[in-house]
């Protein structure tokens, strides 16, 4: 977050505060797994099975909206909600696409059926080898 490199208090960077860049470390994480989450979604595709991936993905994705959005607007402060500020047109966007198609809870109960009807022998294996 460039904002964190610019923003000043007791004259240094935000981004130099333990607390900041604990949070922004938590950001780039679950950045990475939705990332990753959404790799697999699209090799899953392109074999032509891709439900498995795809509902791990929503769900990935989702939380880490949920999170990323409450971590950037923690860093920002009151700014971010003001209407010159970009952040709150960006959140409002992140929440509304979290909701199509279904959201977390939506696709988490998705796979929850879809891991059920195999029983529970095979919870392991489908976890690790996908569908």
């Amino acid at each position: 977050m460039r904002y964190a490199t610019e923003r000043k208090q007791f004259g240094r960077p935000i981004g130099n505060f333990q607390a900041i860049q604990h949070n922004l470390a938590i950001l780039a994480g679950h950045v990475a797994a939705a990332g990753s989450a959404a790799e697999w979604a699209f090799r899953a595709a392109d074999r032509g099975e891709p439900a498995f991936e795809v509902a791990v993905a929503k769900v990935r994705a989702g939380e880490a909206a949920g999170i990323g959005a409450g971590i950037a607007h923690q860093a920002h402060g009151a700014i971010g909600f003001t209407y010159e500020h970009s952040l709150h047109h960006a959140t409002r966007r992140l929440w509304a696409w979290r909701e199509e198609f279904g959201n977390e809870t939506h696709w988490a109960t998705q796979l929850g059926h879809m891991v059920a009807a195999r029983g529970a022998d095979a919870l392991w294996p489908f976890i690790t080898q996908g569908s």
